[in-house]
């Protein structure tokens, strides 16, 4: 059965050709976004940012014979869902970890606080690895426009 090694939230993942190990670009855990002071920010806003979920997993003998699913899904502040649960299969090779990552495009803007990014596992649609959450905070910086 998988168990997790790693969750982070960063800008880029770069896999090394040789090595296949992953190079995780500018982790972060809190965004600040400037917004002119009187602008009004809808709700379901998104920013053109483009960011991964990223997960790194410990793998058992056999697991390379299982169809595992691992899940991403981003809840607002008021924790209502950003999108649809991203759904990646886990290509396993015996006595390696396996790492997922999911692209994820435009960062939702519509509330500041927290937001949550949740992965976990399934099989035949059925939760196999308990939900990781990790938190992202997102502050909204009213700026006078210049004049």
């Amino acid at each position: 059965m998988l168990t997790n090694k790693l969750m982070v939230v960063c800008e880029k993942v770069i896999f090394a050709q040789q090595s296949l190990m992953p190079s995780l670009i500018n982790l972060f855990t809190k965004l600040t976004v400037a917004v002119p002071i009187a602008a009004e920010i809808p709700r379901n806003a998104v920013a053109p940012k483009e960011w991964v979920v990223f997960s790194q997993w410990d793998t058992e003998r056999g697991d390379e014979t299982r169809e595992y699913i691992v899940c991403t899904h981003v809840l607002y502040p008021d924790q209502s869902s950003w999108g649809e649960v991203n759904r990646t299969k886990i290509d396993i090779v015996e006595g390696r970890p396996t790492s997922v990552y999911t692209q994820m495009v435009g960062f939702p803007i519509g509330q500041a606080g927290m937001y949550t990014v949740r992965v976990w596992i399934e099989e035949n649609q059925r939760l196999v690895v308990n939900p990781l959450e990790l938190r992202i905070e997102l502050e909204l910086a009213r700026e006078q426009p210049p004049q």
